[in-house]
Parts: C-alpha cells; sequence; structure tokens
C-alpha cells in the first residue's frame, strides 16, 4: 500500500482555473522481463507463447539466442497469402501460460516501453524492407491493401496489450523490424503511451499484422523472423497526475460513445434490440400499412465525419459487433451531419459473405442494386440505394418507411423525403424465415478523430406495423434495459453506451493515466469540508485515452460558482463502526448514529473500514486485527493469526459478547504499521 500523502488536483467551472497539488513520489518501478526463451523444446511452442488466431506458427529456436551464451529465442514465421488476413498474431504471456486463465498481470502504465530483441532470416520470401511495408512488395505477390484499416502498409507489425479474457487486446501502436535485422540482432525499444485507457491490468503483449485486402495475394510471401529477450521496461519516476478537462453538459438520452482504443475510429458503438422476432417489414409493409423504423438525435458530435446509424440484419444466428461487415444480408441507414445540415443514406447489400463491399471497398461484389437479370447465377449486389441532402441539419426525428417489400422513404426532420426501389429478387433476403430472425442495431461509428469521446444521443426509436412494434422514449428513463430490453455487449466499448437521464448535469473527463483517483465537487475551494463524492453516477467511463463520469444535478450545489478536482487517497487510519452507526465522511467523528444495544451471545456485526483523514472509505486489501475489552466475547471469521483481510477497504467480524456492560472494539492494520489504530464507541450489552 502507499501511504504517501493525497494528491488533488481540480477544476473550477466559473473561473476556469486549473489547481495542481503536490505530486506524491513513488519508488522506481523495475524492469519486468517477459521470456528469454533460455529454455525449451526444439520445434515447439514455448510455456506462455500462444496463436490467437491466423496462420502464423511461434516455436522455440535453441540454436539462436542474442546473448551468445546459450539458450534460444522465439522463432516466428508468418505466411502471408490468401487464406487468411491476419498472417501473424502470436501472444507472449506474463509468467507463462496464457491470456485467458494466466494469473500473472502487471500495470502497463508503471513501463516507459517495451524492449526486445529481433533478427530477420534471409531465407525468407521477402525483405525485411518489404516486410515493414507490403506496398513495396514484388508484384508477382500481388497488391494487399495494407494493415489495420486503410494503413498503407508502412508498419512491420502491430503491438497489442493483452488486457482480458477471450482475446481482448488494447493497440499501443505500429513498429517495424530494421533493415539492419537482416545482418544480425537488432534491439527494439517500443514506448507505451501511458495514457491509453484500459492498460491497468496486462496479462501478455500481443503481435499482430492484418492485411486487409488478403484475397489479392498470389503465392506465399513468407516472412520469418527471431523474437528474444522480451522486457518491460521500469519508470523513473512516477506517472504525471491526470489533468481535469474542462466539464461538458450533459444530453439526456440514449448516448452511445465512440469510446475505444485501438481500432477506434472504425469501431461500431451500439445497442442491438434483444426483440428479434416480427420487425421486418417485408411481408407486412402497405401503402395502408406502411412500416416504419424512426429515431430521433438530440445530440452529435462536433465532427461531420461521424455516423449516426440503424442496421436492419435478417440473422438469427449471431449478435454481431458490425453486421454490415461481417454479415451476408445486411440493411443501413445512416447520417451524417451537424446543426446546419446532414445527409442520409440508404445502402444494403445481400447474398454477400463479409466485408467491406457495400461501402464501396472493392472485392468481386461491386454491382449496382438492380443491375442483376435475376437468372445470373453468383450475381452478387450491393451498395447505396437513397441519398437524402437536407438543409435543417441532423436533429430531429428520421424515419425509414416502406409501404411495400419493395418501395422505401427516407424522411427527413422537415418532411422532405427521397423514395427508393429494392430490386424484387434482392426484397426476400429481408424476410424472415425463421424465428428469431431479425436483428436491429441503433449506433454510431467515428470514422476519424474528430469524433472521439463524443456521443451521438438518441432521443427515442420506435418500429411501427410491423408484427411486434417496438417503441421506446429514452428522454423518460433513467437507465438502459440491458436485461430485457438492449444489448450493449455488442458494442466495442459497451460502457459507452448508456442512458443519461435528466438529473445528468455535467461529464467531467481527466486524461491517464488515474489510478487510484476519484472525483470530486464543491461549491467553494478553502474549505476541505465542502467537498463531495458525486454518488448518483458512481461508474467511471473509459474513454479514448481518457476516463470520464457523469455528475447528476443532486450532486452539486447551485451558486455562482462549481468547482470539480480529482483527489488520491491514501489510508491513515482505521474505523470501528457497530450496528446503528454509519460511516460519514467530512465529519468531525466520520460517523452518524449510535450503537444498537446488544444481547449476551448474540451476533454483533462489527465494520472495520481503511479511511483517510477525513474517513472516506479507501480500497485496501490490508489485514487487520480486532480486539475487545470483552475478555469473554468470541469472534468468527478470523484466520489462525487472528486478523481478517479487508475487501475494497472493508471487513465486517461477528462478535459475540460473553457478558453485560460497556464494551469497545478496536482494530490495528497488521499490513502497515503507519496507519493508525481504530477504536469503537462503547456499545451496551444487556
Amino acid at each position: 500500500m502507499n501511504s504517501t500523502p493525497l494528491r488533488k488536483i481540480g477544476l473550477a467551472l466559473a473561473a476556469g482555473a486549473l489547481l495542481a497539488g503536490p505530486a506524491s513520489l513513488s519508488a522506481q518501478t523495475e524492469d519486468f522481463t517477459l521470456d528469454t526463451f533460455d529454455s525449451g523444446s526444439q520445434g515447439s511452442a514455448p510455456s506462455g507463447v500462444g496463436i490467437w488466431y491466423g496462420s502464423c506458427t511461434a516455436v522455440w529456436d535453441g540454436t539462436q539466442d542474442n546473448t551468445g551464451n546459450g539458450g534460444g529465442s522465439l522463432y516466428i514465421t508468418c505466411p502471408d497469402d490468401s487464406t487468411s488476413d491476419t498472417p501473424l498474431n502470436p501472444y507472449i504471456c506474463m509468467g507463462g501460460g496464457n491470456p485467458w486463465y494466466v494469473a500473472t498481470s502487471v500495470d502497463l502504465t508503471q513501463y516507459k516501453s517495451i524492449d526486445f530483441d529481433v533478427k530477420w532470416d534471409n531465407t525468407s520470401a521477402i525483405t525485411v524492407d518489404e516486410f515493414d511495408n507490403v506496398a513495396t512488395w514484388p508484384a508477382i505477390y500481388g497488391t494487399p491493401v495494407g494493415q489495420f484499416n486503410g494503413d498503407p502498409g508502412s508498419h512491420g507489425f502491430n503491438i497489442k496489450a493483452v488486457t482480458g479474457g477471450n482475446g481482448t487486446f488494447v493497440q499501443l501502436g505500429f513498429t517495424n523490424i530494421p533493415t539492419a535485422a537482416s545482418n544480425g540482432w537488432q534491439h527494439i525499444s517500443f514506448p507505451i503511451n501511458t495514457t491509453i485507457a484500459g492498460l491497468g491490468v496486462c496479462n501478455g503483449i500481443d503481435l499482430e499484422k492484418w492485411d486487409a485486402n488478403n484475397a489479392n495475394i498470389v503465392g506465399e510471401p513468407t516472412a520469418k523472423f527471431w523474437i528474444d529477450n522480451i522486457v518491460l521496461k521500469g519508470t523513473a519516476g512516477p506517472p504525471p497526475p491526470p489533468t481535469v478537462k474542462l466539464p461538458v453538459k450533459a444530453v439526456p438520452g440514449l448516448n452511445v460513445f465512440s469510446s475505444t482504443e485501438g481500432n477506434s475510429f472504425y469501431d461500431r458503438q451500439e445497442a442491438e434490440l434483444m426483440q428479434n422476432s416480427g420487425l421486418s417489414w417485408v411481408g407486412q409493409a402497405t401503402t395502408a400499412n406502411p412500416v416504419t423504423y424512426s429515431f430521433s438525435i438530440v445530440g452529435y458530435p462536433n465532427s461531420y465525419n461521424c455516423e449516426a446509424y440503424l442496421f436492419l440484419s435478417p440473422n438469427p444466428a449471431a449478435n454481431d459487433s458490425a453486421p454490415d461487415w461481417n454479415e451476408t444480408n445486411c440493411a443501413i441507414l445512416f447520417l451524417q451531419g451537424n446543426s446546419n445540415s446532414a445527409t442520409a443514406h440508404f445502402q444494403y447489400k445481400v447474398n454477400e459473405a463479409g466485408g467491406n463491399t457495400m461501402y464501396g471497398g472493392g472485392g468481386a461484389y461491386t454491382n449496382a442494386p438492380g443491375s442483376w437479370n435475376g437468372t445470373t447465377p453468383n450475381y452478387l449486389e450491393s451498395g447505396n440505394l437513397a441519398t437524402l441532402p437536407v438543409s435543417v441539419g441532423i436533429y430531429g426525428t428520421w424515419t425509414l418507411e416502406f409501404t411495400s417489400n419493395t418501395n422505401g422513404t427516407i424522411i427527413a426532420p422537415d418532411g422532405v423525403s427521397t423514395n427508393f426501389v429494392i430490386p424484387p429478387y434482392n426484397a426476400g433476403y429481408f424476410a424472415e424465415q425463421t424465428s428469431p430472425a431479425f436483428n436491429v442495431y441503433l449506433g454510431m461509428q467515428a470514422n476519424a478523430a474528430d469524433g472521439m469521446n463524443q456521443a451521438v444521443v438518441y432521443g427515442s426509436f420506435a418500429i411501427s406495423n410491423t408484427a411486434a412494434p417496438f417503441h421506446e422514449n429514452f428522454l423518460a428513463d433513467t437507465v438502459l434495459d440491458t436485461t430485457n430490453t438492449w444489448r450493449t455487449s455488442v458494442a466495442s466499448g459497451p460502457n459507452g453506451v448508456l442512458v443519461v437521464p435528466s438529473k445528468g448535469a455535467y461529464w467531467v473527463e481527466w486524461t491517464l493515466p488515474a489510478n487510484g483517483y476519484s472525483l470530486q465537487t464543491s461549491p467553494v475551494l478553502n474549505n476541505p469540508q465542502d467537498w463531495t463524492v458525486p454518488s448518483t453516477f458512481p461508474t467511471i467511463i473509459s474513454l479514448y485515452g481518457l476516463d470520464a463520469q457523469l455528475v447528476a444535478t443532486n450532486d452539486i450545489t447551485s451558486g455562482a460558482s462549481l468547482f470539480f478536482d480529482l483527489i488520491k487517497r491514501e489510508v491513515t487510519q482505521l474505523q470501528v463502526l457497530f450496528p446503528g452507526e454509519t460511516n460519514a465522511p467530512n465529519t468531525t467523528t466520520g460517523k452518524t448514529g449510535t450503537p444498537t444495544p446488544a444481547a449476551e451471545n448474540t451476533e454483533v456485526d462489527v465494520v472495520i473500514n481503511a479511511v483517510d483523514s477525513t474517513f472516506h472509505i479507501v480500497s485496501s486489501a490490508d489485514s487487520v486485527a480486532p480486539t475487545t475489552t470483552d475478555s469473554t466475547a468470541t469472534v468468527t471469521g478470523l484466520s489462525g493469526t487472528g486478523t481478517v483481510n479487508l475487501v475494497n477497504g472493508t471487513a465486517i467480524v461477528p462478535y459475540y459478547f460473553g457478558q453485560a456492560g460497556s464494551f469497545t472494539v478496536s482494530a490495528t492494520d497488521t499490513t502497515e504499521t503507519n496507519v493508525l489504530e481504530g477504536t469503537s464507541s462503547p456499545i451496551t450489552v444487556q
């Protein structure tokens, strides 16, 4: 436990002044060695090394070692060909094992770089430079687009942190293999950007190369190289304290933030309707019974690049994060705009495998909708059916209306509309063949940096005149029902998909790293007792390089000034409470109430809290030893040493007082000697 003084920084909303308190000091983080590959079985994968997916192999090679003193290295074979878009994806875990089950983890924000040695195998089909930049490949190998969402391919591979089970990764960035590696071992020191969110628990490191258009690869331009001595280099000191950003007024409604790291600009952020039958227009829509899908926009990022979208996908088998990319059949209505103008598009694809085809991304499926003769086999279509530019802006209710299986209309908030026709031979792909058979998604995609950390806010959503109509007014909700109505797990950043109720006042954001910090607010600066912790919305939302918390109107006081502050609390003392007493931070005694009298030999649950100097409970796992002035008392739940471990700063210890009288219970921290002992108020035992 770190017992350094608390650290505070704050922001005055009225005056706009930034307040920085004294920085606390901590010891330098020591280097952490992931693997030196000094032992293993020739040709087999070492312990702690695996392949997440893709076509590469990673085995131990005892014939190559950078130290020259024996040992070995990790030999990686990267067979780039048309069979896999991910020819490279090995992971190296902390302490062996694999990232789905390994218990060892580190806080990656406490390290400054990932260092390793690399040597190129010159029997590779391509050179180092060609591996680093696929655009320089010999023409005989084709022309892949490159890697990772529009990256021109001018990087060797992407480095990711393995941050959770089931292949959860955070992108750290790209690096090249030095050209000189073809002549022998070269050292790479890859800096860690500690402001990236989600690095607090890292189980391993993943190396990835993704060729987005692998179908164009001809032959197998295999690359081979050795990796050795993977080390996390410790920091020279503590990371800089976080900085509070100017609060942003919250917009009530369904907030869908572009919040994720890594593949962030193109991540789909969305809520999927759990109801997945009786929602298709096919077989339901007529002129007298028009089927409509409508939603209102009440908040929008300051970015015309951003998309607000509605996905309609007749897929009964999957709850997909990107149905427009992955599913065979999908229709999409998406908007881009601002307060002055907006443009709506309706696009679809049918009978096509995953990919970017309906956005004009190339591949085999570029035939325009309506161009098929209805009989030619394997003639597939995708593309844009309708575009509606308007001058009223993006705010208001947008409607997608069908009056038959094929005839549709986009209707803007001001009533301006445009019609489209789905070719009859394609409309049937959107019918509900089985049940459940139709998935509906409402969400957003940033598409560029200027849309990050902002939200599309939906006020309402409705489906009318289908077999099972649906309607929800998000402005009347207090929370998003993710148990019965909406599925947010399909979003790349599920925590960033939430309802902001009417009492949501401000979003307060701060920079990273910010481990151990919590938000406070106060109407004044000069009275420590006036600072309170916003408790209405305690969940901290991870954004792109930031953390954010929603502050409610009831968590702030009215007046001319409002101040926000981040504080890193440190345990200074223990608090002992009896039934009838409640922890009360920022008070003289730190508690309210009086102990409830107890009877002899009946259970009395004594609460022990780790608190700071203002009696705020601080997360701690210290061991504490309780004692009592009743020599006849018995206690349960203690270890053989008479201690109990705190969980998130609190422990509950059942006491049985053995005689009548007035008694106290004290608690001593046995982990940290500089934490003050706590003693309860007297309890009366009858």
